[in-house]
C-alpha cells in the first residue's frame, strides 16, 4: 500500500482542497487511519494573533482530525501569492525543515497521509525547491486535479508532461466542477495516457472557507476507485 498521495492541480482554483479532503474521507471510510497535510499555505488568515490556513482547517474537519495545526500546515504565509513572493513580502524565510519534520511525524502517526500542494507543480517554494520537488522528496504519487475551464486540456497535459519529466508517478486525474459536456475529458485521457479517476459535477453547498463540504464525500465514495489510489504499483 502507498504511504500517501500528493494532490496537485493543473492550476489554481481547480478545487484541490475539496478533492484532497474527499480522498482523505473516502480512505478513512475504508477503515484506515488517515492524516492530512498542507505543507505550505499562503493566504492564511490572522485569527487571535495566529496565522490559520483555511485549507488545512477544511482538511482536518472533513476527517475529524485532531492533529496539531503546526503538523498539518507547518508553513503558513499571509499574502495569497506564491510562497517565495509571500515570504519576501512579509520578510520571513521558509523553513523547509519544518515541512520534512511534520511529514515524518504524520506518516508515523497514520496509515495513509493525503498531502495537498500549493498551486501547480512549478510553484516555487524557495530559491531551490518547487512543489514537484516536495512531492518527489516525500516519495508520493500524484493525483492531478483539473477543472472545466477554457485551457484545461493544455494545462492538464503540461502538468502530466512535467510530472513525467521529474520522474513523478501519476495515479490519475480528477476532473472537478464538470459543467456539461465531457468531450474535453476524453481528450485529456487520450493524449495524456493517464486514467481519469473520476469526474465531479458542480456541487452546491461546498465552501472551503466555511468548512462546508456538501455531499462531495458521498458522491466521491460512490464512484472513485479508492483502492487504485491506495495500492502501490510496480
Amino acid at each position: 500500500m502507498e504511504k500517501g498521495i500528493f494532490v496537485t492541480g493543473s492550476g489554481t482554483g481547480v478545487g484541490k482542497t475539496v478533492i484532497a479532503g474527499a480522498i482523505a474521507a473516502a480512505i478513512k471510510a475504508h477503515g484506515l487511519d488517515v492524516g492530512v497535510m498542507k505543507p505550505v499555505a499562503s493566504g492564511a488568515k490572522e485569527i487571535d494573533g495566529k496565522l490559520v490556513s483555511e485549507d488545512a482547517v477544511y482538511l482536518k474537519k472533513i476527517i475529524e482530525s485532531d492533529d496539531d495545526d503546526d503538523l498539518v500546515a507547518p508553513v503558513r504565509l499571509k499574502p495569497p501569492i506564491a510562497p517565495t513572493m509571500a515570504a519576501s513580502t512579509t520578510g520571513v524565510s521558509i523553513d523547509i525543515g519544518k515541512v520534512w519534520k511534520a511529514y515524518k511525524e504524520l506518516t508515523n502517526r497514520h496509515d495513509f497521509v493525503v498531502v495537498e500542494g500549493i498551486g501547480g507543480l512549478m510553484v516555487p517554494i524557495d530559491d531551490t525547491l518547487f512543489v514537484a520537488d516536495m512531492a518527489r522528496e516525500m516519495d508520493l504519487p500524484l493525483v492531478i486535479v483539473s477543472s472545466d475551464y477554457l485551457g484545461t486540456i493544455n494545462h492538464t497535459l503540461l502538468t502530466v508532461e512535467y510530472a513525467r519529466s521529474r520522474n513523478l508517478r501519476i495515479k490519475g486525474i480528477v476532473i472537478n466542477m464538470l459543467k456539461s459536456s465531457d468531450g474535453f475529458v476524453r481528450e485529456i485521457e487520450k493524449y495524456s495516457s493517464v486514467p481519469i479517476l473520476w469526474t465531479i459535477p458542480y456541487i452546491e453547498n461546498i465552501c472551503v472557507e466555511k468548512c462546508a463540504h456538501g455531499d462531495i464525500v458521498e458522491y466521491f465514495c460512490g464512484g472513485i476507485n479508492i483502492s487504485k489510489i491506495m495500492r502501490k504499483e510496480g
